[in-house]
């Protein structure tokens, strides 16, 4: 035990659960011009491309057929050097195809959660309406796979007797449907890449079903896709199985004679924007942005969830788009066949009559690095954070806290560089970089006298050293007269095997005529029976000569007192000194609280900001900032044994006055949770420290996070920082007999002064 008395703190946080589907609709295509060539479009493509990852030949490997057209050029944008583009297609009639390298550490692992993410290009719009003139197509395909042919998997067919790749609606992927006498899915099914999944990004749409339009050649596969006939253009982006015989439907059409011609329709899964009228952007000679999660699956379940975001990011400013496309899909593991969860990973691309510069550049690669960016910011003057759209005092010290959080798995994050956008109306002075081990960096001053912070992080993150925060210290900018708003920062963390972005959001500055500052810190350290002063500074931020500060009035609050009227202390340039005696500190900790306000009957100067100090004696431990209303993902009608992670922002900070070596806990237990039915839900709450690690259940307390001070200064540590998707408190379902609608329960947060047996 500590030699300090125990403090025990508790509070109640609502939990909501929501049962939902959502569905999100995006996008209205642009129209560029048919003007363009092919060999332009490929050369604007390379000189805008987003910064990528640099990788050789060793991460990835090409297919083993002949004439694969897939190949590694460089970006030509010089704010995107060393990024290795993956050229897919760009001619007619072509088949690429590259895999992930095992043998490299390159893989997708179906039994850890996994993501990836890269950027996308699929040419111009040459033509929607003349058939004389070329279109889109055919596009590309996102593939997890376990074939037994490794990374030589691709679709195949016969044409004049010779094995040769699937072409045109295939993507390189699907079964080939050549044969016009061919009646049995299954043997289609058999011509595509084995024990997969895949995501098309479809750039044509293949409806031929004509008698006398039907040669042979595969362009049936979207017939039941809408969109006018007359308009083979309606891109599309759907989930399949390959290889499974269900994903493909034998329809056949006669001529006058009798004759009858069969083709293959590909039955789409969970697909989006299949009709001209509302057609996806795809091909529009811009990037866009993808990624892909995996979830695996829980309990002993054999099925996980595999989602796409595209255009999630701003391929201009990699600012996050949150109205960007999310679609998911259940995938029964057991189609892949394989033993360890390990998969191929890659993609294959395809054209046919018509063609388009299918262009790749990876930000990640799932099994050499996994993390995650987030940002907060608070407002130091009133020690309170400041979250979207909240409004601060002109200004007033300002805090962005840019927080990055390794998860794995075979690589570490290393040579971190930081981009970040100083916003309009704030300005930054100093910053620090406090990692996992409890190092510390100071950012240079030089650092901060541009309009971007550019800064190259010190130390690696890996498994022992799993966390940075980058903390920047600034003021909300000056104004007596008119609103201001701050708008979102973006900060970009571009490392080896892995690049990332995370915005900081936007909030309002409010004007006022002066302001009120000190020098003290938010936390006043003081021996007992000893007084307290408080020095300040008011100042003016209007126009015209400076006024007379004498007669303005102080309003004090001390501890759960009303506020009281000080006259007559503040001298003529606005200084002045709080004196409190020791008398009026009842407690181990006294808030005090105070402002200046212009008393006058003009009122001319209104009222100041108000400043928030804690007077401690010795030293004191106890709760911070903590989150009031959190929640948990939105649960699809029948998950079963699924583990749910949190959304939005958690934080429960401690704040620690004690001198070094305290120590303390923090404890948690959460009520069952329930609709408004006061039905309960079947599952409940846990905590695990890391995604591998034992989990517990929150029906009973759980030691959540423990520390020990290094040091004698005020420590503020918020004990969900190393939290990830895969660890601190999550949800777990037990079953699907779970009624849809909106969970509550209550989290029960208990500080301790000391350090308790796990």
């Amino acid at each position: 035990m500590s030699k300090y008395k125990k403090k025990v703190q508790k509070f109640y946080i609502f939990i909501f659960i929501i049962f939902t589907i959502l569905l999100i609709l995006w996008g209205n295509f642009q129209t560029i011009s048919a003007a363009t060539s092919n060999e332009a479009d490929y050369n604007t493509a390379l000189k805008t491309a987003p910064k990528g990852l640099s990788w050789d030949g060793g991460a990835f490997s090409k297919a083993n057929f002949d004439d694969n057209s897939a190949q590694v050029v460089a970006s030509q944008n010089p704010n995107s050097k060393d990024t290795s583009i993956l050229k897919m297609t760009n001619k007619s009639y072509q088949v690429g195809g590259i895999w992930s390298n095992f043998d490299n550490d390159n893989f997708f692992n179906i039994n850890h959660n996994q993501t990836v993410s890269m950027w996308l290009y699929f040419g111009y719009a040459k033509s929607y309406t003349n058939p004389d003139q070329f279109f889109p197509g055919d596009g590309m395909a996102f593939v997890l796979h376990n074939d037994p042919r490794g990374i030589n998997a691709h679709s195949t067919g016969l044409k004049d007797g010779k094995t040769v790749p699937g072409d045109g609606e295939t993507l390189g992927v699907w079964g080939t449907d050549w044969d016009m006498d061919e009646t049995n899915s299954s043997k289609i099914a058999k011509t595509a890449i084995q024990n997969s999944v895949a995501i098309e990004f479809d750039t044509f749409l293949d409806r031929v079903t004509n008698y006398d339009d039907l040669k042979g050649e595969g362009a049936s596969f979207d017939v039941l896709n809408s969109g006018s006939s007359s308009r083979n253009y309606a891109p599309h982006i759907a989930f399949g199985y390959p290889g499974e015989a269900t994903n493909y439907v034998n329809q056949y059409v006669t001529n006058a004679s009798g004759n009858k011609k069969h083709y293959f329709i590909l039955n789409h899964l969970n697909s989006y924007g299949s009709g001209y009228d509302e057609s996806l952007n795809l091909v529009d000679s811009k990037w866009h942005h993808l990624t892909v999660n995996w979830e695996k699956p829980q309990n002993g379940s054999n099925t996980g969830t595999l989602i796409y975001h595209y255009d999630d990011k701003d391929p201009a400013t990699g600012e996050i788009n949150t109205s960007g496309l999310t679609r998911s899909i259940n995938v029964d593991t057991n189609k892949f066949s394989s033993s360890d969860g390990k998969l191929y990973w890659g993609f294959t691309g395809s054209t046919g009559r018509y063609t388009e510069n299918n262009l790749i550049a990876f930000e990640s690669i799932p099994s050499f690095v996994d993390a995650e960016a987030s940002a907060n910011i608070f407002d130091d003057t009133s020690n309170t954070e400041v979250n979207d759209g909240d409004h601060v005092n002109t200004n007033d010290d300002i805090s962005y806290k840019y927080n990055l959080k390794y998860i794995g798995w075979t690589k570490n994050w290393s040579n971190i560089k930081t981009k970040i956008d100083i916003p309009d109306n704030m300005s930054f002075s100093s910053g620090e970089v406090t990692y996992a081990n409890g190092q510390q960096e100071s950012i240079p001053s030089s650092v901060f006298n541009s309009s971007q912070i550019n800064y190259q992080l010190q130390q690696t993150l890996d498994t022992n050293n799993r966390t940075a925060t980058i903390t920047l210290h600034g003021k909300a900018a000056k104004t007596s007269t008119t609103q201001l708003t701050v708008p979102k920062a973006h900060g970009h963390f571009d490392g080896d095997n892995l690049i990332t972005d995370t915005d900081a959001h936007s909030f309002i500055i409010d004007p006022k005529s002066i302001t009120l500052e000190s020098s003290t810190p938010d936390i006043i350290k003081v021996k007992k029976d000893t007084d307290v002063d408080i020095p300040a500074q008011v100042n003016y931020l209007g126009s015209g000569s400076i006024p007379d500060f004498s007669k303005l009035t102080i309003y004090q609050k001390i501890g759960d007192n009303d506020p009281m009227p000080i006259k007559n202390l503040i001298d003529s340039s606005g200084k002045f000194t709080l004196h409190i005696s020791s008398s009026q500190l009842t407690s181990a900790t006294t808030p005090v609280s105070f402002y200046v306000k212009d008393d006058s009957t003009a009122n001319t100067l209104g009222q100041t900001n108000t400043l928030n100090r804690s007077i401690q004696i010795g030293g004191t431990v106890a709760f911070g900032d903590v989150s009031s209303n959190v929640a948990f993902k939105n649960i699809n009608y029948g998950g079963n044994k699924q583990i749910i992670p949190r959304i939005d922002d958690w934080h429960v900070n401690v704040i620690d006055s004690r001198e070094k070596g305290s120590s303390w806990t923090v404890q948690a237990d959460a009520t069952p949770l329930v609709n408004a039915n006061k039905k309960t839900f079947n599952g409940n709450l846990i905590y695990r420290a890391t995604p591998d690690s034992h989990s517990f259940d929150l029906s009973n307390n759980v030691n959540i996070a423990q520390y020990t001070k290094p040091n004698d200064q005020t420590d503020t540590k918020d004990i969900t920082v190393p939290w990830t998707k895969e660890s601190g408190i999550l949800l777990s379902m037990n079953d699907n007999n779970n009624t849809a609608g909106q969970y509550r329960g209550t989290i029960n947060w208990t500080l301790l002064d000391s350090l308790q047996n796990i």
